[in-house]
């Protein structure tokens, strides 16, 4: 009987802990920031800036955003040597959309792909490198992207910060690419985890992983399609921005944009952040953007930004996790993936 009790104790701490460190702490992360930054500010506002976006970019909005998925998913479907359908592994992009904000660091994504990948045949290892390579990519695409807008970048802001971040996210998205497996290989030839087997199988896989998919052809069709998603996120996003703030269409200002975009992302490295980025991502992209333009609605626009982008994604993204859960194709290996 006091055994039951403190399996029971142990089980109810653990649970506790579990609703305190994911639901009780992002909500009052959400709640203080909304409470000190964004409390001249209303619902009603929120929804005035929505209605100032015109209907056609709304539309071209959801469009650029289903073609982004589109090309990410066939940048999935080549880092998975195509042994999953096509649909399949563009419904699973749609769900790793929608899942990237919950937990910071991209922790919900990773889970949420590398889950689904494994319930269609393919090996976790295989399933969370190819997550993980790619958000390297991105991060080398972005890199490559924000370097050619440099050119029609126009603000007073100090450029050496951004030449740092830049390197760093190059370098290391550079060396995780071309110089992972080699890591991995050396790790296993020095058997530096050779006393723990199940790790050391988990590394195999890995390094096995990596060394199918080292052609220097295969990185460069993963690159550009990669710097094709970057281009095509950043512009629909662009376009919600243009639509509430109307600065203008053209390259100085999309440029402009983007690093600022860039630099709010980070907000997802944040440890403790509000429930799906809310309150954090708001206030990140108020502070930068409001060094780069003067504008008075910039509060507004941030929370019309990600409630539109959010909701968008949760809705087609759990319509796709629910299709996924009840649809079981027949084949998901070798003739499939031509689907």
């Amino acid at each position: 009987m006091r055994l039951l009790f403190f399996v029971f104790l142990f089980l109810y701490n653990v649970f506790m802990k579990k609703i305190v460190t994911n639901l009780v702490i992002p909500i009052a992360v959400m709640a203080v920031i909304i409470f000190i930054f964004f409390r001249d500010i209303s619902i009603i506002d929120i929804k005035a800036n929505f209605l100032e976006i015109p209907v056609s970019y709304l539309l071209a909005f959801t469009l650029l955003s289903l073609v982004g998925t589109f090309i990410r998913a066939f940048k999935y479907h080549i880092l998975l040597s195509k042994k999953l359908g096509f649909k399949d592994i563009f419904l699973i992009t749609l769900v790793r959309n929608f899942s990237v904000d919950l937990l910071p660091g991209r922790a919900a994504a990773l889970v949420f792909y590398s889950w689904l990948t494994k319930k269609k045949g393919i090996a976790l290892e295989e399933g969370a490198s190819s997550f993980v390579v790619s958000v390297f990519y991105d991060a080398l695409a972005l890199s490559f992207m924000l370097g050619g807008l440099l050119f029609f970048l126009e603000t007073g802001v100090k450029r050496w910060p951004i030449y740092v971040g830049m390197a760093i996210m190059f370098t290391l998205s550079v060396v995780m690419i071309f110089f992972s497996h080699h890591v991995f290989r050396f790790v296993l030839r020095k058997k530096i985890v050779s006393r723990f087997s199940r790790l050391e199988e988990t590394v195999k896989n890995i390094n096995e992983y990596l060394a199918q998919h080292k052609k220097n052809s295969e990185r460069l069709q993963v690159f550009l399609l990669s710097l094709a998603t970057r281009i095509v996120k950043y512009l629909f996003v662009y376009i919600l921005f243009e639509g509430v703030i109307q600065l203008g269409v053209n390259l100085g200002n999309f440029s402009m944009f983007s690093f600022g975009l860039a630099g709010t992302e980070l907000s997802s490295l944040i440890p403790i952040q509000g429930p799906a980025g809310f309150g954090t991502w708001e206030l990140t992209f108020t502070l930068i953007f409001g060094a780069l333009i003067q504008a008075e609605n910039l509060k507004e626009a941030a929370f019309v930004i990600h409630i539109t982008t959010q909701v968008w994604e949760y809705f087609i993204g759990l319509l796709a996790l629910l299709y996924l859960f009840i649809n079981k194709p027949p084949g998901t290996h070798g003739e499939s993936s031509k689907g």
